[in-house]
């Protein structure tokens, strides 16, 4: 291998490279490697997560039909929202439109105001 394109992608995590087949599957070999060797500690400045989700929490991210019913808007609401007015951005995650339930929570609680300070929901 030429170049080690797992340390290249620790050391530049944004950077694209075009890679041949072969590369890519040592690549990934070391990086098993890597990982088994060990397993339970600290590996190059990352933390070992324990976090679960629990099944009381609510959810992260919500359909555009579960916005709706929360807001009580419409589809061209939360479009304008997005926008025309900036308030509410939805995420795109595998080409499906999600938004986060922590903004719709800003929302509802009055956090979130127009352009005289007015809050943008239950007015």
């Amino acid at each position: 291998m030429g170049i080690d394109i797992y340390s290249l992608a620790l050391d530049y995590p944004d950077t694209i490279i075009q890679v041949k087949a072969s590369d890519l599957v040592e690549a990934a070999r070391v990086f098993i490697e890597d990982l088994a060797l060990v397993p339970e500690q600290e590996t190059r400045g990352r933390k070992k997560t324990t976090e679960t989700v629990e099944p009381d929490k609510p959810k992260t991210l919500l359909t555009k039909r579960e916005v709706m019913k929360l807001l009580g808007v419409g589809e061209t609401t939360l479009w304008r929202w997005a926008t025309k007015y900036d308030y509410l951005h939805p995420v795109m995650i595998g080409g499906e439109r999600r938004w986060r339930g922590k903004d719709i929570s800003a929302i509802i609680e009055g956090d979130v105001t127009d352009y005289y300070g007015k809050p943008v929901w239950g007015r």
